[in-house]
Parts: C-alpha cells; sequence; structure tokens
C-alpha cells in the first residue's frame, strides 16, 4: 500500500495532466493502428511483385501477424485502460469515505454531486444527436426522419438539398462518436451505433419529438455546476478551518482525476472495442468465404486461441494448395445469433 500511495502522490496525481496527455496520445496511437488492419482472402498464388521484389514472405505471414496484432492492440488498450483507473477510483474515494467522516448524515448522491458538472467525452455521442435532432426541425425534415427504416430515411433524405445538409452532419459526426454502444463492449454481441442506423436513429426520434412538443432536451451543466457550488459551500462551512483545508484538497483532488474515471470508458469500452470487433468480423467473414462456417456470427463460439489455430490451418492448406479441413457440416454448431 505504501508503494502505491508513493507512485499514486509523487508521480501520477502531482503529474496528472500531462500523464493524462500522455495516455489520450498512446490510445489514440493504438486505435489508429487497429484502424489500419486488414483482413482479406488469400490471393491464388505469391504476388509476383513480392517475388521480384524478394520480399521473402508469402501473405499468411501478413495475415497471422494481423490477427495477432489486433489481439495484441486490444491487451494494449485494457492495459491502459487501468494505467490511471485504480488512481482515480482511489482519488474519489478517499474524498468519499472523508466526508462520511466528516459529515455522517451525508447522502451519498450529495457526495457525487460535488464532483459533477464537467464537460465528458462520454456524453459527446448523446450530444451529437441531440445537434442532429435540432438540425433536423431547422431543416423540416422531421416527416423524413420519422420513416420506419434507415434505409429509407437515408434515401428520402437524399432526394432534397435540406436532407442532404443534414445527412453531411450525420456523416460528419460518425467518427470517433458513433463508436459507442448501448452495452458494455465487452462481448462480440454488442451493438455498436456506428454499424446500427436504426439503434440511434430511434434516441434522436425521441429528442426530434421532444423538441416538437417545445422540451429543452440539452443538459443544463450550468444548474448541475451551480447546484455543485451550492452543496460543496454548504458542507465547507460546516468545517473549521484546519478540516476545511484539508476537505477542500481532496476535493480538488476528486474533481481533477473524475474526468478520467467517466471518459475512459468511450477510449476503451467503445471506440476502441468498436474497431477490435469489426475487424474481428471482417477476419469471420474471410473465413467464411473459405468455408470454415454458414455464418459470420459463428466464429465467436470459439476462443481466440483456437481462432489462431483455424488460421494456421487455413494458412498451411493454402501453403499447399488444398482445402482446408473442416469439421462435417452436422457437427458445426448452429450460427449465433447476431
Amino acid at each position: 500500500m505504501s508503494r502505491f500511495l508513493q507512485t499514486a502522490n509523487g508521480c501520477y496525481f502531482q503529474n496528472w495532466d500531462r500523464l493524462l496527455k500522455n495516455w489520450n496520445r498512446k490510445v489514440r496511437s493504438t486505435i489508429a493502428d487497429l484502424e489500419a488492419i486488414a483482413f482479406k482472402p488469400l490471393p491464388p498464388v505469391v504476388p509476383i511483385e513480392d517475388i521480384r521484389g524478394g520480399v521473402g514472405l508469402d501473405p499468411t505471414f501478413e495475415l497471422l501477424a494481423n490477427y495477432d496484432r489486433a489481439i495484441q492492440d486490444a491487451y494494449r488498450q485494457w492495459q491502459y485502460h487501468f494505467e490511471f483507473l485504480n488512481l482515480g477510483y482511489a482519488a474519489y474515494l478517499d474524498f468519499f469515505n472523508y466526508c462520511k467522516q466528516a459529515f455522517p448524515d451525508i447522502p451519498d448522491q450529495a457526495i457525487a454531486k460535488m464532483v459533477q458538472g464537467i464537460e465528458m467525452d462520454l456524453f459527446r455521442p448523446d450530444e451529437q444527436l441531440k445537434a442532429l435532432a435540432k438540425r433536423a426541425v431547422e431543416l423540416g425534415i422531421t416527416d423524413e426522419i420519422s420513416q420506419s427504416s434507415a434505409q429509407s430515411v437515408f434515401e428520402t433524405l437524399r432526394n432534397s438539398e435540406a436532407g442532404r445538409s443534414w445527412l453531411d452532419a450525420w456523416e460528419a459526426a460518425q467518427e470517433p462518436w458513433f463508436n459507442f454502444t448501448s452495452g458494455n463492449g465487452f462481448y462480440a454481441s454488442d451493438k455498436y451505433w456506428i454499424e446500427h442506423p436504426e439503434i440511434k436513429l430511434g434516441y434522436l426520434r425521441d429528442y426530434v419529438a421532444q423538441l416538437l412538443r417545445g422540451d429543452t432536451i440539452d443538459r443544463d451543466v450550468a444548474a448541475v455546476r451551480a447546484e455543485r457550488d451550492r452543496i460543496t459551500e454548504e458542507y465547507s462551512e460546516s468545517l473549521d478551518e484546519e478540516a476545511r483545508a484539508v476537505f477542500e484538497g481532496k476535493l480538488e483532488l476528486a474533481r481533477q482525476v473524475y474526468p478520467y474515471v467517466e471518459n475512459h470508458n468511450f477510449y476503451i469500452e467503445h471506440w476502441s472495442m468498436s474497431i477490435f470487433w469489426r475487424k474481428m468480423r471482417e477476419l469471420s467473414r474471410v473465413l467464411q468465404q473459405e468455408g470454415f462456417w454458414a455464418d459470420a456470427e459463428d466464429m465467436f463460439y470459439i476462443s481466440r486461441d483456437e481462432l489462431r489455430q483455424v488460421l494456421f490451418d487455413y494458412a498451411s492448406a493454402w501453403a499447399v494448395g488444398v482445402q482446408p479441413g473442416r469439421r462435417p457440416a452436422a457437427s458445426r454448431p448452429a450460427s449465433a445469433s447476431a
């Protein structure tokens, strides 16, 4: 515990902003690396330009390397996930416990409110939907937005200048903000907004309906901050000068780390895992085309280590010009649901 506190206080907390900026750089770099990975069917033969260029590696090397790279990128992101997380929780828990000791009757919600009112990247996907809903009302295309299917919405909007203007805003919001799931990112079955437009259109239609009723859909951040400051002042004033200094120091640290505690979810569970699962489905479609399974979702019945063996079977069979060995169709599991 003493070593943890020494690292936390002497390194991370004193250099939080600088280290967090570096964390963002590392995470975004890994996201870019994941995006750059591509899985393609093996060609009939080694490209002649590779032979003449003395590459010395056949396409199976890249296939296996890209799979290993995707797994390593995902593992790297989860390492980064925990770099700051326990520190953030520790700082907030320290403040929470101090409040419980100093103010025995304080509600948990009152403690939480004292660190709120900060702009969060985690809220940006929802903010994008609200902005798109407002734009739809401004452009007078709410009837078009209300159509049943996403495909029919987009087809109709392409037929008008107002619709095309709205679609431009829709496309601009896709990356990175719609790499977002209503799940938790841990499972291949989680559906991400960027791949399932009907999900975000459903939320967007709700916002449009609220706007047409005259409701306000924006978060009242100013009110949240005012309530935060009121509660903080109320409890702070009940302390003597020495205790108030301790309270304010712990609160300042909790507020400093709180954005990471929330925002890391967007960068890891949502954005990174959205790309990871997308790349895995890309790989699964390659193997589906080669006859390994009937449905692209079937790949998720096997573990990552078993998949590595499947890829080796695919690569080895390609290298000698035969079909890879497979189980009889009758022994394969039923297709996984999407």
